[in-house]
C-alpha cells in the first residue's frame, strides 16, 4: 500500500513546492515574518520599517488589512498605523517590511504642568522676563534679531497672539486628536513667546525670527513617537522652503539604550545633518545624574538645562535649578551643553488652556509664568536664530560651538550659561570632537545606497529617502569600519569624504 502512494505522494510535495516557491516570488509576499517589538499590540500603534521607496503601497495593504490612521512617511521609509491583528499579520509577512517597531510616549518638558500663580512671596512683572534680559538678549538686538531665520516648533501647537502677529508661517498638526483650537495645551505658544514675540511690552529672544508649528503634542503636553515621525517626515521635506534652520524640541522620553540604537536620536541626527541646529530640553529630573532625556542626549543635540537668574540680570546670582536632568548620558556625554532661565520665565498665555486651567477667574492678562527645561531650550532656540542671522553660513556644529563657547559661568556648575551677545561675537568652540554619527544612521543611509565607496557628501544627501526604522544589528559589522582611518577632529561634516570606510562589510 505504502509502496503504491510514494509516487503520488512525490507528486504533491513538488507541486506543493512549486506553489511555496511561485508565491515567495510574487511581490509583496514573505516567506517569513518580519521581526516585531514584543511592545506591538493589536489596537496600539505600529511603527514599520520598509524598503525604500514602499511607503505608500505598504500603506494600502495596512488599510485594506483594516489598520487605522495610516500614514505613509515616504521621506523616512516607515509606515505608521494604528494595527489590528489582521493587520498585523498582513504587514509582517509583507517581504518590503523589514521591521514591525512599537510607539513611544514623550511628554513637554514644564515642571509643574500648569501656569504659576502669582501670591505675595512670589510677585514679578508678568510683562517684563528677566530670563530674556539674563542672556543678554536685548544686547544682542544691535546685531541680530533673528531676520530672515525659520525655527520649527515640535510642540502643542501655536495659538493667534498679538505678539505673534506675522511670525507663524506655517502649522501642521500630526496629533490628529479633533482639537478644535490651534494650542489647546498653552505650552507651545508660551515657547514660541521665547523665541520670537514681538509685543509692545514682550519680546522673545528673536523678535524678527518666523515660527513653523509643528503639533506634536496633546493639550495634556503627551504626544507619541508616530507623531514626531510624521513631523520630522514633513521636515525633511519642507526645510529648505520655509527656511528653517532651528529646531526646538520642548519635550522628551528617557533614554533606554545608547543614542547608536535609539530611533529618536537618529531622526534627530537626520535634521542635523541636513542643516537644522536640534535644540532640545535636557529635562526636569534632577539633580540626579544620569537623568537626561532623549533627544537631548544626543551627542550632536544641543542640550539645555536650567539656572534660576531670581529675576536679576546679575551674572553672580545666577544659579544652577535643582531640578534640571544631569549627565553623564548611557553613552557618557557631559550633558547638559547649556543652561539658560527656567524658573518663573514670562511669555505668552493662551486663556482656556491645559496650563491655564489653574488661573484666576477674570484674568484677562496675554502673559503667564511657567518653570522647566522647555523653557530654556525655547530661549536657546532663540539664540541660535540670532547667531545664524549673524553668521549665514554656519553649520549646526558651529552654532553649538558659539553657544558654549559664549556661554558664562553659572555658580555651581560646570555647564555655561547662555549669552546671546557673546553666542555672536565669540569664535566657536570645536563641537562634537570625535564623536561618530548615530549607527542606526549611517547604517540606514548606507543601505539605502546613499552612502557609496566612492565618497559622497553630507550636502548631497538625499534625506527625503531615508528609513529610520530599526535595523538588524547582529547582521551589522562594525568592527569593520576602518574609523580610525578618518581624522574626526578636523572633520567638517558639510563636505565629509567616505573613501576610507570600508561598506562592504555593512551590506
Amino acid at each position: 500500500m505504502m509502496k503504491r502512494l510514494e509516487p503520488l505522494t512525490r507528486r504533491w510535495v513538488v507541486a506543493f513546492a512549486t506553489i511555496v516557491l511561485c508565491a515567495t516570488m510574487l511581490p509583496g509576499v514573505n516567506q517569513t515574518a518580519a521581526p516585531i517589538d514584543p511592545a506591538v499590540v493589536s489596537g496600539g500603534y505600529a511603527l514599520v520599517r520598509v524598503a525604500h521607496g514602499a511607503a505608500e503601497s505598504v500603506a494600502a495593504e495596512a488599510r485594506a488589512a483594516g489598520a487605522g490612521d495610516v500614514a505613509a512617511l515616504d521621506a523616512l521609509d516607515m509606515v505608521t498605523a494604528q494595527v489590528t491583528t489582521d493587520a498585523l499579520r498582513a504587514i509582517r509577512f509583507d517581504a518590503r517590511v523589514k521591521f514591525v517597531g512599537a510607539d513611544l510616549i514623550v511628554t513637554a518638558s514644564d515642571k509643574d504642568g500648569e501656569f504659576e500663580r502669582d501670591d505675595d512671596k512670589d510677585k514679578t512683572s508678568r510683562k517684563v522676563s528677566a530670563g530674556i534680559a539674563a542672556i543678554g538678549a536685548p544686547d544682542a538686538w544691535r546685531k541680530a534679531t533673528g531676520k530672515g531665520i525659520t525655527v520649527a516648533l515640535m510642540d502643542t501647537g501655536v495659538a493667534q497672539h498679538p505678539d505673534l502677529e506675522g511670525s507663524v508661517v506655517a502649522r501642521l498638526d500630526f496629533v490628529k486628536d479633533g482639537a478644535t483650537s490651534l494650542d489647546p495645551g498653552g505650552h507651545g505658544t508660551f515657547m514660541a513667546g521665547l523665541i520670537a514675540a514681538h509685543g509692545k511690552t514682550f519680546s522673545g529672544v528673536a523678535p524678527d525670527a518666523k515660527i513653523v508649528s509643528l503639533r506634536v503634542l496633546d493639550a495634556k503636553g503627551t504626544g507619541t513617537l508616530h507623531s514626531v515621525l510624521g513631523a520630522f517626515d514633513w521636515l525633511l521635506h519642507n526645510r529648505a522652503a520655509y527656511g528653517i534652520r532651528v529646531l526646538n524640541l520642548s519635550f522628551g522620553a528617557p533614554q533606554a539604550a545608547s543614542y547608536h540604537r535609539e530611533l529618536l536620536a537618529g531622526v534627530v541626527e537626520s535634521a542635523h545633518f541636513a542643516g537644522v541646529v536640534v535644540i532640545a530640553a535636557a529635562g526636569n529630573d534632577g539633580p540626579k545624574p544620569g537623568t537626561v532625556s532623549l533627544p537631548a542626549a544626543d551627542p550632536f543635540v544641543v542640550a539645555v538645562g536650567s539656572f534660576a537668574d531670581k529675576g536679576k540680570t546679575d551674572k553672580d546670582n545666577f544659579k544652577e535649578s535643582t531640578f534640571s536632568s544631569r549627565g553623564p548620558t548611557l553613552d557618557g556625554f557631559v550633558k547638559p551643553d547649556v543652561l539658560a532661565p527656567g524658573e518663573h520665565v514670562v511669555s505668552l498665555r493662551v486663556p482656556g488652556t491645559m496650563l491655564d486651567r489653574a488661573a484666576n477667574p477674570g484674568d484677562t492678562s496675554a502673559y503667564a509664568r511657567l518653570t522647566g527645561t522647555s523653557a530654556s531650550s525655547a530661549m536657546v532656540a532663540g539664540v541660535a536664530a540670532l547667531v545664524l542671522q549673524a553668521h549665514r553660513s554656519y553649520t549646526p556644529t558651529q552654532v553649538k560651538g558659539a553657544i558654549t563657547a559664549g556661554g558664562v559661568r553659572i555658580n555651581g556648575s560646570k555647564t555655561p550659561g547662555a549669552d546671546a551677545e557673546k553666542s555672536i561675537e565669540t569664535r566657536p568652540a570645536r563641537a562634537n570632537v570625535g564623536v561618530l554619527p548615530s549607527k542606526l544612521l549611517m547604517a540606514l543611509l548606507q543601505h539605502s545606497g546613499q552612502l557609496l565607496a566612492d565618497g559622497v557628501s553630507w550636502e548631497g544627501i538625499s534625506w527625503e529617502g531615508i528609513s529610520w526604522e530599526s535595523v538588524s544589528w547582529e547582521g551589522i559589522s562594525w568592527d569593520s569600519v576602518s574609523w580610525e582611518s578618518v581624522s574626526w577632529e578636523s572633520v567638517t561634516w558639510e563636505s565629509v569624504t567616505w573613501e576610507a570606510v570600508s561598506w562592504d562589510a555593512l551590506r
